[in-house]
């Protein structure tokens, strides 16, 4: 009813209401198993239940026969979906007088959401949990009070319904501790509130089945927002199949590098023994040539030459192999190096091929990087006799050397630690070139492009600049255009730490 004072009246409030109302008949406590007719919904009502008109209408027709009467009857509260709007809704029943009920309607569909998408969020982690075997935990110090997530207790061995949250406890984590670590983590747990970073730790544990695991444990301390208590937080990883896969590899390793060092020696002390017999074989060979070239015919001759040159090709190759395992076995201790020193000292002793073939040489100024000296040498002199050793016929050559820093994206590209500082070392000739096909095949011990007939060399000097550029961490890469040149480019770090 409107009067002056409040030009509106009560089903005006009711009708402006987003909360729902119902007014139905009460006989229903009489009667449990009555339907109660409903005789009032305001605006709300209609829109919550779906139901545009409610003549005739009881509350089992609105709500559908899977309604929970009972607990509505016994708590006076039920949450409640409707089948024609699909909201939910906070059902509560209030009594009016003996004839009739109250039922309000509080639209709960936002927190049903929140709901949902916590529970999947929580299915999504316990599926990763699983995946991954992993757990997570909150540790409330001051109370000594324990939570453990499903992946946790999976970890641990146990089931939540076997180690109910009000039994987990200190003790419970060390029980499962494997002897030998207990003393370990029991001494840094007693420090736990002292650790103002992240702390880790690794240690086995026997779970409840018997299984033994390695766990990698990483927490971080904080403080309770609600409690305001101190609590440690972490997560729990099994990492026994990598700790199993680790061992294996460096099982293997150390095999791998015994054996190395095993072919190392064998092939350096090979070739030393072998070098004897060798000169022994070229010595008489020459004094026998001198003593018999006026005695030997034609074909004679053809076969001593060919025994010396056969003989003198082994020597080559045999020196080549100690240059070779030189590179090997050669201790990478590194040193501040003046590359522009290494390259003057390379260019003294290329000097006369230098001028017999005048070559013209364009070099930029090398930087200062750590570096093994004696393998910088080599790697520098192995480059140049190579591009002075395939030129063109009639043509000088021209050897061009540039260096320039290595860029972020460059280092990205080719999967190199970006922290770290690199020259690029362009070295460019205008000799026979290669095909871009062979370009990984140049860089194999004794592998040659050309004929041996053609040139000179055991195609061994290559191999020995790849194993120099790795054994300072760096990569060497070769492209050619056939009758134009070949460019090789250098990457080495700045520093090796």
């Amino acid at each position: 009813m409107k009067n002056q004072l409040y030009p509106f009246s009560f089903y005006d409030i009711l009708s402006a209401s987003p909360i729902g109302f119902l007014v139905c008949g009460s006989h229903d406590e009489i009667l449990p198993n009555a339907d109660p007719e409903c005789f009032y919904a305001n605006n709300a009502a209609h829109q919550l239940t779906g139901v545009s008109d409610f003549e005739g209408f009881t509350l089992k027709s609105i709500c559908g026969a899977h309604f929970d009467f009972n607990t509505l009857r016994e708590n006076n509260s039920l949450n409640f979906q409707f089948n024609k709007s699909g909201i939910w809704c906070k059902i509560d029943k209030s009594v009016i007088d003996e004839e009739y009920n109250l039922y309000t309607l509080t639209d709960i569909s936002a927190e049903k959401n929140v709901e949902a998408q916590l529970a999947y969020l929580q299915k999504l982690s316990a599926e990763a949990e699983e995946t991954m075997e992993f757990g997570s935990w909150i540790w409330d110090i001051q109370n000594a009070r324990y939570e453990w997530t499903e992946g946790m207790y999976k970890l641990m061995g146990y089931g939540p319904e076997s180690l109910p949250i009000e039994k987990l406890s200190s003790a419970t984590f060390k029980k499962n501790i494997h002897p030998d670590d207990v003393a370990l983590i029991s001494e840094k747990l007693k420090n736990v509130l002292s650790y103002t970073d992240a702390y880790i730790l690794e240690f086995r544990i026997i779970a409840e089945d018997g299984e033994e695991k390695y766990l990698y444990v990483r927490g971080h301390n904080s403080i309770d927002e609600i409690t305001g208590h101190n609590i440690s937080i972490g997560t729990a990883f099994n990492v026994t199949t990598l700790r199993e896969i680790q061992s294996e590899l460096e099982r293997k390793v150390k095999d791998l590098n015994k054996s190395n060092e095993d072919l190392e020696e064998f092939a350096y002390v090979a070739s030393h023994d072998l070098q004897e017999p060798l000169r022994k074989i070229i010595s008489f060979g020459e004094r026998l040539e001198s003593k018999t070239k006026d005695i030997l015919d034609k074909e004679q001759e053809v076969y001593l030459s060919r025994i010396l040159s056969a003989t003198r090709r082994m020597q080559k190759m045999i020196n080549n192999l100690l240059e070779f395992s030189r590179v090997t076995s050669s201790s990478n201790v590194f040193e501040p190096t003046d590359l522009n020193d290494i390259l003057g000292s390379t260019l003294s002793d290329l000097e006369v091929t230098i001028q017999q073939k005048q070559a013209v040489l364009k070099i930029d100024k090398l930087p200062v990087i750590d570096a093994n000296p004696t393998q910088m040498s080599q790697l520098f002199i192995n480059l140049i006799s190579n591009s002075l050793k395939f030129t063109k016929p009639d043509t000088a050559p021209v050897i061009s050397l540039q260096v320039k820093e290595l860029t972020v994206s460059e280092a990205l590209k080719r999967k190199m630690p970006v922290e770290k500082k690199y020259i690029k070392i362009t070295l460019k000739d205008n000799g026979i070139g290669f095909s871009n096909e062979n370009a990984s095949r140049i860089f194999t011990i004794f592998q040659r492009l050309r004929g041996r007939s053609e040139f000179e060399g055991a195609g061994i000097g290559l191999s020995v600049c790849k194993k120099v550029v790795e054994s300072h961490h760096g990569i060497i890469e070769a492209f050619g255009i056939p009758d134009q040149g070949a460019t090789f480019e250098i990457i080495l770090p700045v520093s090796q730490n």
